[in-house]
């Protein structure tokens, strides 16, 4: 079953994302929870003797855009759960599903705290409206939160990508190797995940 309801008119054309998509703020560094969509960069790590000595070390700063999402979805949300590698943000959702990475915090119950035997989340995506996804807390875990996201995105793309034009943030134009997971950020009763893609500084 297909995890996400296409907004109508979802064919042939997917409609082009509203006039707050195309917001950016450019260069900025990253914040742990994404309030803003826009571009954001990580600051240029440091040198390490290894790395000067056998010449692999470049200053060549990373950037990341989030995607859009709907205003009610952004600002501060009333939590949020991060995603990382050594402290490294926005793992690829690829890597996650194939067990490449190990997640900082990966065995964490990351919503234990809540006291909730459940909660809702929804896959946001320009152009197109999904309907709300029900979770089991008991025992959910950092890594699980994320593969279940990942899963979700990986068959949305696919079936999308048949419905869709090369627009901007299209799922056609959308490799599922290149999306990372920021965070999963609570809004009104619901949790969205704040993904990203590489991009130029």
């Amino acid at each position: 079953m297909s995890c996400y309801r296409p907004a109508y008119p979802a064919y042939p054309v997917v409609p082009q994302p509203p006039a707050w998509a195309h917001a950016r703020e450019q260069g900025q560094r990253l914040d742990a929870c994404s309030f803003v969509p826009g571009v954001y960069c990580f600051p240029i790590p440091p040198p390490t003797p290894a790395a000067i000595l056998n010449g692999s070390y470049r200053a060549e700063q990373e950037c990341i855009e989030y995607f859009p999402r709907h205003p009610e979805f952004c600002g501060r949300p009333s939590m949020s759960v991060s995603f990382s590698v050594h402290g490294h943000p926005a793992p690829y959702l690829k890597d996650i599903l194939k067990d490449r990475v190990l997640l900082d915090g990966a065995h964490e119950a990351v919503m234990a705290e809540n006291g909730w035997s459940r909660t809702r989340w929804v896959l946001e995506w320009p152009g197109y409206n999904n309907s709300p996804r029900g979770l089991v807390v008991a025992g959910l875990s950092r890594t699980a939160l994320a593969k279940e996201v990942a899963i979700c995105v990986a068959i949305f793309l696919r079936d999308a990508a048949h419905h869709s034009e090369n627009s901007a943030w299209s799922p056609r134009g959308v490799h599922f190797g290149d999306v990372r997971l920021v965070a999963m950020n609570y809004y009104s009763r619901v949790w969205v995940p704040v993904l990203a893609l590489d991009t130029d500084p």
